[in-house]
């Protein structure tokens, strides 16, 4: 495991890089352009050998990646070794929440939805507590306005990010998409980057 900055999360795992959506805000994928990197999806065996942390600790397992564009074979190694440690907490993430219906995952396993507005909330994700996991929504970037109650409907978790880099277009979210989520009673944690000058929320469920 590799220690992060990442303020949500104490550790990163990528056993697997790349993804086959086209975000333009990607700083995956700007990343492994940087190293030289295939962004296809690819396994990364020496990725996947890092020793897992001693004590308990909330790991965010794809951060390189979309857990949509994953192999079968890539699921079944990587959740032997979530099954052999059932001590940590293991967080995915994604922006095509069916695919948690075609998988089993432990109840340490929290399913995350990434969004970037109204529109990509869906009836996946007003489903996926059915499933008994943690569900969270990383509500990152933030590129419209969102009625904070149509996330806490579905929802035990919200994590709320600005668009980070400097490409053309970027977004930078007004104080009033941000107020109103002081009110919500979910846990909410705002990452560092927003531009709030307000009181800060960076709360985990418990």
């Amino acid at each position: 495991m590799l220690k992060t900055k990442i303020d949500w999360c104490d550790y990163t795992f990528n056993p697997v890089w790349g993804c086959l959506n086209s975000c333009p805000y990607c700083y995956a994928r700007s990343t492994a352009k940087r190293w030289g990197i295939s962004f296809e999806p690819h396994w990364r065996e020496r990725n996947f050998n890092r020793a897992m942390p001693k004590q308990p600790a909330r790991i965010f397992v794809n951060s390189m990646s979309d857990i949509a564009f994953w192999r079968p074979e890539w699921w079944h190694k990587v959740l032997g070794r979530i099954d052999n440690n059932p001590q940590h907490t293991f967080l995915f993430l994604t922006k095509q929440p069916e695919v948690y219906y075609n998988l089993e995952l432990p109840r340490n396993c929290w399913l995350g939805v990434t969004i970037t507005g109204p529109a990509d909330m869906d009836q996946y994700v007003d489903s996926l507590k059915s499933r008994g996991n943690l569900v969270f929504i990383s509500y990152e970037p933030m590129l419209e306005k969102m009625d904070p109650g149509i996330i806490e409907a579905v929802a035990d978790w919200v994590i709320l990010a600005a668009e980070s880099g400097n490409r053309p277009g970027r977004v930078i979210p007004p104080a009033e998409w941000i107020e109103p989520w002081l009110q919500v009673k979910i846990p909410v944690f705002m990452k560092h980057n927003l531009p709030w000058s307000g009181p800060w929320r960076k709360e985990f469920p418990v």
